[in-house]
């Protein structure tokens, strides 16, 4: 009896010897923070302040009458102040390292995601008004909402500011057939402009580890360990959202840059080379391939 009882007693010192020896080396290999200085001013506090302002209606904003629209978007006047302020200063998500304050932030990205809509909702009312150029900025300016908000934060920001890009994006393909050639090179650069600024997918993957870390410690660590294949589908599933709006915003530009060549030349460009430099800095390549996004005239 005392045998299988020594032998349980060696097996759990064993995995408990390999526990421990697990956790030093992840602790050694787990990531360091770098400390990144939040902008002051922070236009992330703006974005929030706006956000919070924003009434609750513009989530109906599409199926809204002109009239009911017109007044829900003069109700936001001042939440739309505070986001283009945000949107005229350097931006960045302050990372909380205590768990406890997470719904606090989760309070503040559902701001945000109001803020989107209140945009939307004011391009929505200019299309009604026959405003399609008032109507593209408002819709470039969720955009860019969409972008800086998450700019410096985690998965979960970034996830929040692919849906605020998604809410501008839709509306701007569709008035883009509307606009003149200069506000088509205008937008066509603003949006290449935000695409060059555009926080890549594997900056925030890193920025997650290196969260996780501060806030779970080892625990986070080898929990990370033992659920590798679920937090790996979370991360691919991710990127792959990220990538599809790379590529909306990318294809966006050069359908934008396109229709202005045609408006003053008569004629699709052939190849993407006509669009540089006059209409575009440079040639947009596809996030998946690194190559030049296929164009057909």
């Amino acid at each position: 009896m005392a045998r299988p009882v020594a032998k349980v007693l060696i097996v759990f010192g064993v995995l408990a010897v390999l526990v421990l020896a697990g956790g030093v080396l992840v602790t050694a290999l787990a990531p360091r923070p770098v400390a990144v200085p939040l902008p002051v001013p922070n236009g992330y506090d703006d974005f929030v302040k706006g956000g919070k302002l924003v009434c609750d209606e513009t989530a109906d904003h599409l199926e809204m009458g002109e009239e009911k629209l017109r007044a829900t978007v003069a109700k936001n006047v001042e939440a739309l102040r505070f986001g283009r302020t945000g949107l005229s200063r350097e931006c960045r998500a302050p990372l909380d390292y205590a768990a406890t304050n997470m719904s606090g932030h989760l309070e503040e990205l559902a701001a945000l995601k109001r803020l989107a809509r209140a945009f939307a909702a004011e391009g929505r009312l200019a299309e009604l008004e026959n405003r399609p150029g008032d109507a593209a900025q408002s819709y470039l300016d969720t955009i860019r909402l969409g972008q800086e908000c998450s700019r410096g934060g985690v998965i979960i920001d970034s996830l929040v500011g692919v849906a605020s890009e998604a809410i501008g994006l839709t509306p701007l393909e569709k008035v883009s057939g509307n606009l003149g050639a200069k506000r088509c090179r205008e937008i066509a650069a603003a949006l290449e402009t935000a695409e060059a600024k555009r926080e890549p997918a594997a900056v925030v993957l890193q920025q997650e580890r290196v969260w996780a870390h501060q806030v779970y410690g080892f625990k986070g660590e080898f929990l990370r360990l033992v659920s590798f294949r679920q937090i790996r589908a979370t991360q691919q599933k991710y990127v792959s959202r990220m990538t599809s709006t790379e590529t909306r915003a990318r294809r966006l530009s050069i359908d934008l840059a396109a229709r202005a060549y045609e408006l003053e030349h008569g004629a699709r460009p052939k190849s993407l080379g006509d669009l540089v430099p006059g209409y575009l800095t440079n040639i947009p390549q596809d996030p998946i391939t690194g190559k030049a996004v296929n164009y057909s005239p």
